[in-house]
């Protein structure tokens, strides 16, 4: 699947979970809606016929009022009576009717008094048995309304929840709904993956061949040559064509050093010989046998020890490496006369040891992934700088081998700066 492909079929995906969504929550708020109005009816004639009884009860059946129930809020209601209320009698009144129109959920209720220009009873009544009220005071706040004839409220606190678990069925629809989502961005995440991979292994591949096909092609016309019989005639030439050959086979080992030592790199880090040894004195003879590559390339090679405590257990071979791909990282990735500044202090209990350099530096975007195995750093469409992107990776491996850390600072232009933090001995 191209690049183009990808994007479409993203976007489509995209498009397409988004109106899902849309519709889901559209029909989830219409059956909401439909509950509400349904509550809402049942919950009214319930509460007309309460009023009818009440007015029945204290013989006033002539005491007709046209509308008595009105919905003040989502889930509070107030019935005018125009006649006195007994709080008994009408908490009983609204148990039986909600039930008989089923609608069992708690409630609470409050009696406004016309002498005293208040509520001057209220009381929750508890439908569920689960129901953690200790008592049967309200602790709801019922509003004073412009109304002076006798009247009663009834508000249902847990309302949005009683129709909410009448939705059972949409709930688990949204669930599934979720969990195709989540599948389909966990599919997308590995598409993307194994696209980023696939990228990383054809860059690999291609770098690979690159650098044995160069040698191969250089041995192969060289042996052409020495194969003629008048070579014989000139051996400066044999020698010259002998020795052309020699570096070659030599740098060809060394590529195929570079990729077997990295294939297996995890069971050399269960197979380090650890020591003690002394990270200044191992610094020091590096920066040496560095002397010749900084000299051929007018570049300097910066020591600057400070920490009074450079003993740490570690693998003399491995480490040694560690230093050198830092090293060699910085030289290859600079593009003016390199300048390597190496560095170390303690932190606590730890040696802290970096490399500075003065190349190219690093984007945010690709040090997130400079570690990452077959990863080399983006410099354009052609890689300037040979290599399989294997340094980094092997670095990184092997400090956490030596239970230690390593950190990257860089920006563009400005270099690179490594930071290992490991642990010294007591």
């Amino acid at each position: 699947m191209n690049a183009k492909t990808l994007r479409i079929f993203v976007a489509l995906s995209i498009l397409l979970l988004g109106g899902v969504i849309v519709v889901q929550y559209y029909w989830f708020n219409q059956a909401y809606n439909i509950q509400d109005r349904d509550f809402d009816q049942r919950t009214t004639a319930a509460l007309r016929v309460v009023c009818k009884r009440i007015l029945a009860f204290n013989k006033n059946p002539n005491n007709k009022i046209i509308d008595p129930v009105e919905r003040v809020t989502s889930n509070y209601y107030t019935v005018q009576v125009n006649d006195t209320i007994n709080h008994m009698i009408l908490e009983e009144f609204l148990k039986q009717e909600f039930a008989h129109n089923d609608i069992r959920i708690n409630f609470e209720f409050g009696i406004y008094d016309c002498l005293k220009d208040n509520i001057r009873y209220t009381s929750f009544v508890c439908h569920s048995e689960n129901c953690d009220r200790s008592d049967s005071t309200s602790s709801y706040h019922f509003p004073d309304l412009d109304i002076h004839n006798y009247y009663f409220g009834v508000h249902f606190p847990d309302k949005k929840l009683f129709l909410l678990s009448d939705l059972d069925n949409w709930f688990v629809s949204s669930a599934i709904l979720l969990v195709v989502m989540a599948f389909f961005v966990y599919a997308l995440m590995l598409i993307f993956k194994q696209k980023r991979l696939s990228e990383i292994q054809n860059d690999f591949i291609n770098n690979m061949t690159h650098e044995f096909k160069t040698p191969i092609s250089t041995i192969s016309i060289s042996s052409e040559v020495l194969m003629k019989p008048e070579i014989v005639n000139t051996p400066e030439r044999l020698l010259s064509y002998a020795a052309i050959i020699r570096k070659e086979a030599a740098r060809l080992k060394k590529n195929v050093d570079t990729v077997l030592q990295t294939a297996n790199i995890a069971q050399k880090i269960d197979k380090l010989n650890f020591e003690e040894v002394d990270i200044h004195e191992l610094i020091n003879e590096l920066s040496i046998n560095c002397e010749p590559l900084f000299k051929e390339k007018n570049g300097e090679l910066i020591i600057d020890l400070k920490a009074t405590h450079s003993i740490i257990k570690a693998d003399r071979l491995h480490f040694t490496n560690i230093i050198h791909n830092l090293i060699d990282n910085g030289v290859k990735y600079c593009e003016r006369p390199p300048v390597i500044i190496i560095t170390s202090e303690n932190i606590g209990n730890n040696l802290m040891v970096s490399v500075k350099d003065n190349g190219i530096g690093i984007s945010e975007r690709d040090q997130k992934q400079v570690f990452n195995k077959f990863f080399r750093v983006h410099t354009g469409d052609v890689h300037n700088v040979k290599g399989f992107g294997l340094g980094l990776y092997y670095v990184k491996e092997m400090v956490e081998g030596h239970k230690g850390t390593i950190l990257l600072k860089s920006k563009l232009g400005e270099g690179c700066e490594f930071r290992l933090l490991l642990p010294c001995i007591a």
